[in-house]
């Protein structure tokens, strides 16, 4: 089940507190960082939970309140974008995730998302390949510490990107399968019925 990461929430999920450290140079917890933005901006995280169990979360929010982002010299992040700043969990739990976070932003009216991703994969981030995979566009890249970084964005206010970044995602959610009927079952039920 996918929902809404609340301040109070915060505390509970596993390696939220040091993304939220992590995007914000330690200048608060997640549970303050949650608390301000779900108050004054909306909704900035979901988390998916199997049971009592985390799968996974995402955090995003407008680039001001992830003050990280300004060191990395990938040029200026736009003013009007809302910064993806990490989807964790499993591949399908990602995408989930995605999913859902674009869903709220279209409904906010939100023109444009981007995302400081890693090309090798560093905590705290999402990967490069995975964001590239699933419709989103390079900008820049560049170099930064002993990595590489890729600044990536989705538009979400032109129809055509967003219909191929849905079709990219939706492609890569497994759905719930229907089990095919055996071959012959419809033959020998409508069979069955002739015969009473």
């Amino acid at each position: 089940m996918i929902g809404e990461i609340s301040a109070g929430d915060a505390v509970g999920v596993p390696g939220l507190e040091a993304v939220i450290s992590y995007w914000t140079d330690g200048a608060c917890s997640a549970e303050d960082w949650f608390r301000e933005l779900n108050s004054s901006w909306g909704t900035s995280g979901f988390v998916v939970r199997r049971g009592e169990e985390i799968q996974g979360f995402v955090v995003y929010g407008p680039p001001e309140h992830l003050a990280r982002a300004a060191r990395y010299p990938l040029g200026p992040i736009d003013d009007e974008a809302v910064l993806l700043a990490y989807a964790g969990g499993d591949t399908r739990t990602r995408r989930r995730l995605l999913v859902r976070m674009l869903r709220n932003l279209r409904q906010r009216s939100v023109g444009r998302v981007e995302a400081i991703a890693s090309d090798q994969g560093m905590s705290h981030h999402v990967p490069t390949s995975f964001l590239l995979q699933s419709g989103w566009r390079p900008v820049r890249r560049a170099s930064y510490g002993r990595s590489y970084y890729t600044l990536v964005h989705i538009d979400l206010k032109s129809a055509v990107e967003v219909g191929e970044l849905a079709r990219a995602l939706v492609g890569r959610v497994k759905l719930p399968g229907l089990k095919a009927p055996l071959p012959g079952a419809l033959v020998r039920s409508a069979g069955e019925q002739r015969g009473r």
